[in-house]
């Protein structure tokens, strides 16, 4: 290499070296931070440095190494050498370990050209370089010695044309350059950019990057270009893209590329440049023309270069791409192989899982044969150990019933000789005075106008006049009867028919007896009728009495229409007396009067005062009162809205405990209130005494909730009067030496004991026996407690879910579900009635089967009656009174009406094909229905999730308002509630779903394997297994269930032609899930979204901004009122592809979401959300690609199994007309479903349409000509919920055969069953293997 530099610059100026001008700014920045004394404290150069942008870590070695006196001060020197170093930092150099020892000396002032022209240049030593140094120090040399005939300046419009930075920016920072540089000095120092690029928010690193890149010179400042350079870089880190390693010589300013390329060159030749004290080292001594061809030829060649090197590139590239395909396409069939060998795998696997089932299946079976064996035993050896305990109980009872017989036997035979000695003596044991005697210590009189008797021992006798005395005997009663009763339970009734029978002779006779009063002589008017008040001031009612006459002490006017006038010494006969005023006729005329106005006469009997002439006063309504039952029967039955009014139906027994007027206070059970008097009557079992009479032994206590019921101890014994279909009796407590109560009690809580022993009988038969399987504690008085492996007696089962039963004498309500039926009573096939020659005809394998079908159909039955009767009797009583809001309604009820319409779809495709076999022949196959109809069961998911808070509501309600507990007390009474609340009937859709895999599983255990319905019940069992999984995952999963909920209450979804219901069942991925939510930002548009995503799909929804708001904003707040509508379509999950953008280092949480033809670039409120986002939407689109997979694989593997048969049925399905869509627009989107056993085939679906076309065919093998039945059912194709059913319809095989019979194929038309319209129509050809092939 030659020497190239000048003889006075042999070595280049070291790029430590700090040149005058750079003193000059340093001593400027030094003197504005106002040294003390030549110095600057390290406080203020701290934060003077700070500025710079650079980590403190490297300012601390910068200070490390300016600080030679290391006095924690900064001197002139000190001050720049800190300056320069900081500047070389930011340039990209690294500081050296040592001090330069140039920084330490003056500055080095920058070289000039000489001026000497270059012919009479000194003799210099010229070695030729390679031709890009000559050409490069020639082009240096004419472009710093001739500025006007540098390329660069020849052609100002060629080298802006081709720089990168658009013109517009060029414009737009070349505006912002000018308006900076205030002082025209054609740059702008590194504070004033440092300060312009600390307002684009990018990082120190992405700063130091660009400029770096900008200024190319390397001067520490920039010039127009450099600024503007430095701004496009910015707006390029900005839109995302990154920042190249190294400026690209497009990016370089046309103004700049003449030093860009020395630096370039002289970097590849290891020569050391400074860009400010460049200089020409040697030249040619040639001519311009030739150093201008020269130019041109090696321009020539650089492009020609610069051709072959894209060229290269281009073929690199294909060729990269050729390998990267190559590589690809292995990796896809090294993928097919390695799912190839995985599937295998899995089969294997698979195999070996069913062996091992099929293993612990025959162990447990053996092990259920050992237990039930063990489990028969003990029932024998319990069922010994109970006949000995009853037989003995029997004995006790025996004995102690004969003791109370002997007791009894004693009182009653006291009681007749007692009844005998009173009847003989005075007659009933009535008390007969003298007309003219008073009770024994008892004394009748009057005073301030109150007449009664009163203690004779509490008064003193005096004289009086003998008209009052008289007076007095006139009005006091001459008979007296005193009642008495000491009789109990039968001779009480004959004694109560025996006294009411005398009084009424009694009356009969004495009502006969007159008395002389000298004018009228009329008959005798009896106490025995009832008092009426006719216009009275008074309220009380008077008595009435018979012919007394009273003489006025003065005249008296009449002060309103019924007063009586009359004079002085007129005698009136007085008819009625109350308190002050009493009535009496005068002339024909009757009227009141006060009594002080009046003195009463003196009556003189027509008869002798013969003491065997009596006169009676009796009041008959008063004994009645007293000695008759009060026990009703209801005539009519009686129903009223109002609170307080006791319902009943005609035949209850009513215990009356008021009677006033027309309506009467009573109760039956626990129930009380008033009734009207008309509805009812005496209670014709008083009148009965043949009949011998129950009584019952008390078992367990019981505490009375009111006067009306009885207080029960265990041991007491108790005389049934009345038996109430709601399970109260009505009973008289037998209480030896204390008064015998008679009150209403639960039946459940006694026994009932027979008439000759002891021994403890139910009330009804029972129909067989259960073996308990769990423990369970009663929750209603109604309800039976047992234990696990308890015998119970059933005595009822006409509900389903709850069934009566007895155990050790005490009957109750049990819960099926807890049960299990014995040996001898496991098989309903008994109660399944068919046609006799064919039940005959059967084994007794498919005898049991029809009976569990025949038992699910039946259940099946009464549940949906149950679920109606919740509407009729609780559900519009409970909506029409106003107790309870919308709300509160739909949380209780949730969606019952939903249930009622999908059992009732499984109830009617059940008869339907029943019917189809005819209503006493059995049912051939079964498993396909439910399965069907068990897939469609989402509502129960729903519902048992929401249950929970409707229960709670329930019973809050019921506990905090006992008007709200009467109200729902009041409207079960309804006899077909059977006595269950509310809360009873709640329970029944969850029992129910637990017991279909009962149902199934029994059914399966009876059908054959070779049988065709084997597989459907398989089916049909797993999709009732797993429906119970998903309603117990729902229940678990509350919180992702009221989620749902809000997001159903909140969400507006609007635009799709299909009703989404999110806490329900998705298409084929079970229960839909809420697995993330949250905000999310569009990239460009800066737009706010909500996103859900679920297992499904995901839901990009936009708050619809209200002006007025109260409550929080928060998703899922109870509390929130703000709605959402739905920004866009819902995407799903098995159409997207989610990435991270090209740079993942990058601080901006950007990712891209694929949709088909649409990508959706979203931005998260931080960096940390953007992994949550990515990683849950990858699983759950996998997740559900896997699914759609699985079930490919499934249907490809039913058609491609080989079959072999009698004969093969060849189908196409042509075309469906008139299908009725449960969208509101009339429209479907219909496909077609055809199969015969475990073989199937499904149709395209053709979107839009009620009658489509499909021409779709297919073949099946046909392996029992008379069993094997054409099933063809129509589905319409949903997004958010199950496949919706439009219509089926089944074609024997047999059938087929009989209509092809030597006519060959042909076309029919088949109506659809189970839903209002449509019809079908399909072409069929039956080939038989055995038989000629009907042509």
């Amino acid at each position: 290499m030659c020497h190239i530099y000048h003889s006075n610059n042999l070595t280049m100026q070291n790029i430590w070296a700090i040149t005058p001008e750079e003193r000059d700014k340093h001593d400027q920045k030094f003197d504005s931070l106002l040294p003390v004394q030549g110095f600057v404290t390290g406080e203020k150069a701290r934060n003077f440095f700070i500025q710079s942008g650079l980590p403190q870590s490297v300012l601390a070695e910068i200070w490390a190494l300016a600080d030679m006196n290391k006095d924690g001060r900064m001197d002139r020197l000190e001050f720049s050498i800190a300056m320069k170093l900081i500047k070389m930092k930011l340039q990209g150099q690294n500081l050296p370990t040592a001090l330069p020892i140039i920084m330490k000396q003056p500055p080095v002032p920058v070289p000039t050209m000489p001026a000497t022209p270059l012919g009479t240049l000194p003799n210099y030593t010229i070695t030729r370089l390679s031709m890009p140094v000559i050409d490069l120090c020639t082009y240096v040399y004419s472009s710093n010695s001739s500025p006007s005939t540098s390329l660069a300046s020849n052609s100002p419009k060629g080298g802006l044309s081709d720089w990168a930075v658009p013109q517009a920016s060029r414009l737009k920072y070349r505006q912002q350059f000018n308006s900076l540089d205030k002082q025209m000095m054609g740059y702008l120092t590194g504070p004033q950019v440092r300060n312009i690029m600390a307002t684009t928010m990018l990082t120190q690193t992405q700063l130091a990057a660009i400029w770096n890149l900008a200024d190319v010179d390397k001067d520490g400042k920039l010039k127009a270009d450099e600024f503007i350079l430095a701004m496009h870089l910015v707006d390029m880190a900005k839109m995302g893209q990154p920042l190249p390693m190294a400026l690209p010589s497009e990016l370089v300013p046309p103004s700049l590329r003449y030093l860009f390329i020395i630096i370039k060159y002289t970097s590849c030749l290891n020569i050391p440049v400074h860009c400010n004290n460049l200089y020409v080292c040697s030249v040619y001594l040639v001519t311009f023309e030739d150093k201008f061809k020269k130019n041109m030829e090696m321009g020539n060649a650089e492009l020609e270069k610069r051709r072959q090197a894209l060229l290269e590139q281009q073929r690199r590239e294909e060729e990269r791409r050729a390998q990267k395909a190559r590589e690809e396409q292995e990796r896809r069939e090294r993928e097919a192989r390695e799912l190839e060998l995985k599937r295998k795998r899995e089969e294997e696997l698979r195999l070996e899982r069913q062996r091992e089932l099929e293993r612990q299946r025959e162990e447990e079976r053996l092990k259920e044969l050992e237990r039930k064996e063990a489990a028969k035993k003990e029932l024998e050896r319990q069922q010994q150990l109970e006949w000995e305990r009853r037989r003995k109980q029997e004995l006790l009872n025996q004995k102690s019933e004969e003791q109370e017989e002997i007791i009894r036997l004693r009182a009653k035979k006291r009681s007749l000789e007692m009844e005998l000695e009173a009847v003989v003596s005075i007659g009933f044991r009535f008390r007969v005075y003298s007309a003219g005697s008073v009770f024994q210590g008892w004394l009748y009189g009057s005073r301030q106008g109150k007449m009664g008797w009163f203690p004779e021992s509490y008064v003193e006798k005096q004289a009086k006049s003998e008209a009052p005395l008289m007076a007095k005997q006139a009005l006091k009663p001459q008979v007296s009867i005193s009642v008495r009763c000491d009789l109990q339970s039968d001779d009480l009734i004959l004694f109560k028919s025996f006294i009411y029978t005398s009084c009424t002779i009694i009356y009969t006779n004495f009502s006969n007896f007159k008395l002389s009063d000298g004018a009228s002589g009329s008959r005798l008017n009896s106490t025995f009728t009832p008092t009426h008040a006719t216009g009275s001031a008074s309220s009380n009612h008077g008595q009435v009495v018979g012919n007394v006459q009273a003489q006025a002490l003065c005249s008296w006017t009449a002060k309103t229409d019924n007063h009586l006038n009359f004079s002085k010494d007129d005698v009136i006969t007085v008819l009625e007396q109350q308190e002050n005023w009493w009535l009496g006729e005068l002339s024909g005329v009757q009227g009141w009067f006060p009594k002080t106005y009046v003195t009463v006469l003196t009556l003189q009997s027509s008869v002798s005062h013969d003491p065997s002439e009596i006169i009676l006063i009796f009041t008959l309504n008063h004994v009645c009162m007293l000695i008759l039952s009060s026990e009703y029967v209801a005539l009519y039955t009686y129903e009223s809205p109002e609170p307080g009014d006791l319902t009943f139906t005609e035949g209850d027994t009513i215990l009356v405990s008021e009677r006033e007027g027309e309506w009467w206070r009573g109760s039956i059970g626990d129930r009380s209130g008033l009734f009207p008097s008309n509805y009812v009557n005496l209670s014709g079992k008083l009148g009965t005494p043949g009949k011998k009479p129950e009584v019952a032994q008390v078992t367990t206590a019981h505490t009375a909730a009111g006067a009306e019921q009885l207080n029960l101890s265990p041991g007491q014994l108790i005389l049934i009067l009345t038996k109430n279909p709601s399970g109260w009796w009505l009973g008289e407590l037998q209480a030896r030496g204390k008064k015998r109560q008679k009150g209403w009690f639960p039946a459940s809580h006694v026994k009932l004991l027979g008439s000759n022993s002891g021994k403890s009988t139910p009330s009804s038969a029972a129909v067989g026996q259960v073996i308990a399987i769990y423990d369970y504690t009663a929750a209603n008085e109604d309800e039976l407690s047992f234990s696990k492996s308890q015998v119970i007696n059933v005595l009822d089962k006409s509900d389903p879910d709850w069934w009566k039963g007895e155990l050790n004498g005490v009957t109750g309500l049990i819960p099926t579900n807890y049960v299990k039926m014995t040996t001898s009573d496991s098989d309903p096939s008994h109660q399944w009635c068919t046609d006799l020659s064919t039940l005959d005809a059967m084994s007794p394998q498919e005898r049991k089967r029809q009976g569990y079908i025949h038992e699910l159909i039946e259940t099946e039955e009464k549940y949906i009656e149950d679920l109606q009767l919740v509407l009729e009797v609780f559900h519009k009583p409970m909506s029409e009174s106003g107790r309870l809001t919308e709300a509160e309604m739909s949380m209780i009820f949730v969606n019952w009406r939903e249930l009622i319409q999908c059992n009732s779809k499984m109830l009617k495709a059940l008869k339907t094909r029943k019917k189809t076999g005819g209503e006493n022949m059995p049912v051939h196959m079964i498993g396909d229905i439910l399965a069907s109809e068990l897939s469609h069961m989402q509502a129960y998911i729903r519902f048992c999730s929401c249950q929970l808070n409707g229960a709670a509501l329930l019973q809050q309600r019921t506990d905090q308002e006992p008007d709200f507990k009467t109200f729902l007390k009041k409207i079960a009474t309804d006899y077909r509630c059977k006595g269950m609340p509310l809360s009873s009937f709640l329970l029944k859709p969850m029992q129910r779903i637990t017991r279909y895999p009962l149902h199934i599983k029994h059914i399966l255990e009876s059908t054959p394997e070779s049988h065709v319905d084997n597989v459907q019940l398989q089916e049909a069992l797993e999709k009732a297994e797993l429906l119970c999984s998903q309603v117990n995952e729902g229940v678990r999963e509350k919180e992702n269930s009221d989620r749902l909920e809000w997001i159903q209450s909140h969400v507006q979804c609007e635009g799709i032609t299909e009703n989404l219901t999110f806490n329900s069942l998705t298409n084929c991925l079970g229960p839909r899930k809420l697995l993330h939510s949250g905000k999310v930002f569009k990239t460009k548009s800066n737009k706010e979204l909500y996103a859900f995503l679920f297992n499904d799909f995901l839901l990009f929804t936009q708050a619809v901004r209200q002006f007025t708001s109260s409550g929080t904003d928060k998703l899922f707040s109870p509390k929130s009122n703000t709605q959402y509508k739905m920004y866009k379509q819902p995407v799903f999950l098995n159409e997207v592809l989610v990435k991270l953008p090209s740079d993942p280092s990058s601080d901006e949480p950007v990712f891209h979401i694929s949709h088909i033809d649409r990508v959706y670039t979203l931005r998260t409120e931080n960096i940390n959300e953007r992994p949550a986002w990515v990683q849950k939407i990858k699983a759950a689109s996998e997740a559900f690609i896997e699914m759609e997979k699985k079930k490919r694989e499934k249907a490809y593997q039913s058609r491609s199994m080989k079959a072999s048969g009698i004969g093969r049925l060849l189908v196409t399905i042509l075309e469906a007309t008139e299908l009725k869509s449960s969208k509101p627009n009339g429209k479907s989107n219909p496909y077609c479903e055809v199969t015969m056993g475990s073989q199937c085939y499904t149709s395209r679906t053709i979107n839009d349409t009620v009658n489509p076309k499909w021409s779709f065919n297919c073949q099946f093998h046909i392996k029992d000509l008379y069993q094997d039945v054409l099933c063809i059912t129509i589905f319409e194709r949903e997004q958010f919920s199950p496949d919706d059913f439009l219509g089926r319809t089944e074609v024997p095989v047999a059938t087929i055969k009989k209509e092809l019979e030597n006519k060959g194929p042909s076309t029919r038309r088949l109506l659809l069953h189970e839903v209002p319209t449509g019809e079908v129509w399909v072409r069929l050809d039956l080939q038989l293997f055995d038989h000629k092939a009907p042509k």
